[in-house]
């Protein structure tokens, strides 16, 4: 490294260190930089607990007021699929996406402050998903989010919902924080539901199963393949049963797809985050227009537990390259996050009720899914702010889990100053959606 770059990182860097310390109490603003950020972090836990961690289940919502004031769909709207059979775009429509991949900082968060507080925040999260898995009465289904009651709910679900359920409960058991009885508990819930999900082919199966089936876990796709081998390693992890251990090394093994490679293969090509089937958002200025990180972060995170996990050198190697891979990808979108205040003017309507005039019944979760994709027009040309949220920090915060996930020193010297940058630009308390949540898988991600 030259002198004239060397001293361009300590400016940028200390830049970004008093853009986070602009936004803290007086009192912190000569903290360290790495202070500062968890400063910047444990601002956004507060703010989550204070409207967005449900009070009565611990599950997470997807969107609130500025001072929490959110419209829960009640039971017989759920049973009447309004506005839709997955309860998209309503405010409980990602509860075990948003617990899981949450879960997973919690409990690295824990691992460092090792506070009552923390290990409370951690516990309350994966009770909430314990919810989640026993609201229905079909085997493997997970449900999306509960009413008030915390019993009823939208009969369909989705592969990101339930990839991010397993993860944040595997990290969970793993942790420490769980007693004996209870770690025996999670394990058969998790194996049980697993097994559920086996029994359907991997597909993801509705409630009741009259449904349909709603994604899977077979397709010949990078994310797929690190999802998919993630359950069956994840499953011989917790439970030492060497069915999923010879399971793996078979479904690893299985070539799949036109481009013949097997599942560990395609574990190592990596991903690129573009969906032909998901509207993009030509924001000038903006790095990319990619709208699919925060789906595809879970898959990075599936990517990195094989890795922990794995004992063969040589997997261990096509995984590190998957992980490296999907890192240097999702940097060039780190930069989003700069035009957030170009959105400060756009409006959020809370009340998810505009949508029932599009409503139609549906059969199955096929017909469901068709309505679904109506409605999202409507819902981002009705809420603006919607939209321009998920552009400027859902997709530049799970970008930077995404590369903080690889834990690769040299990517990291070269994105932490624009981490921290964004760490300390975001005004938690001025955002309408939860999934700032990131924040905290960001900075309690271990480098190691």
């Amino acid at each position: 490294m030259n002198p004239s770059s060397h001293s361009r990182r300590q400016f940028l860097h200390g830049s970004a260190a008093l853009l986070i310390a602009s936004r803290l109490p007086a009192i912190l603003q000569a903290a360290p930089a790495a202070d500062l950020r968890e400063a910047a972090v444990e601002m956004a836990v507060a703010e989550l607990w204070r409207r967005f961690v449900m009070p009565a289940h611990g599950t997470i919502l997807h969107y609130t007021g500025l001072k929490g004031e959110v419209i829960i769909p009640t039971a017989e709207e759920c049973a009447a699929l309004r506005p839709n059979g997955g309860g998209w775009m309503t405010p409980i429509e990602d509860g075990p996406m948003f617990g899981g991949l949450l879960l997973d900082g919690l409990c690295n968060r824990w691992r460092k402050l090792r506070t009552a507080e923390s290990a409370a925040q951690a516990r309350r999260i994966a009770h909430g998903l314990v919810k989640l898995a026993q609201a229905g009465r079909t085997p493997g289904f997970v449900a999306r989010g509960l009413t008030v009651d915390g019993k009823a709910h939208y009969p369909g679900t989705s592969e990101d919902q339930t990839l991010p359920w397993f993860y944040g409960l595997w990290r969970y058991v793993r942790s420490g924080l769980p007693e004996a009885a209870e770690k025996k508990e999670l394990i058969d819930l998790m194996e049980k539901t697993a097994l559920a999900l086996e029994g359907h082919g991997w597909q993801i199966p509705c409630d009741p199963i009259s449904f349909g089936y709603r994604g899977n876990y077979i397709r010949a796709k990078h994310i797929d393949a690190a999802r998919l081998l993630f359950l069956h390693r994840a499953l011989y992890d917790l439970t030492g049963h060497d069915r999923w251990l010879e399971r793996y090394r078979s479904v690893a093994s299985e070539v799949i797809g036109d481009e013949r490679r097997s599942r560990r293969d395609w574990c190592a090509v990596g991903m690129d985050y573009v969906s032909p089937s998901i509207p993009t958002y030509d924001f000038k200025g903006t790095a990319s227009v990619s709208q699919k990180l925060w789906t595809s972060s879970m898959s990075q995170a599936a990517l990195r537990g094989l890795w922990e996990m794995e004992t063969d050198e040589d997997w261990r190697r096509g995984y590190r390259r998957g992980l490296l891979i999907n890192a240097r990808n999702a940097i060039v979108h780190l930069a989003r996050h700069r035009r957030l205040e170009e959105g400060d003017k756009l409006t959020f309507d809370i009340d998810w009720h505009f949508l029932l005039p599009s409503w139609k019944p549906q059969a199955n979760c096929d017909e469901a899914i068709l309505l679904m994709r109506t409605q999202l027009p409507l819902w981002g040309s009705h809420n603006p702010r919607s939209v321009w949220e998920d552009d400027t920090v859902r997709e530049p915060l799970f970008a930077a889990w995404i590369v903080t996930l690889a834990g690769d020193p040299e990517i990291m010297r070269e994105c932490r100053d624009e981490i921290d940058r964004m760490l300390g630009h975001y005004r938690w308390d001025q955002l309408y959606t939860s999934l700032f949540f990131a924040a905290v898988c960001v900075h309690y991600q271990p480098q190691n």
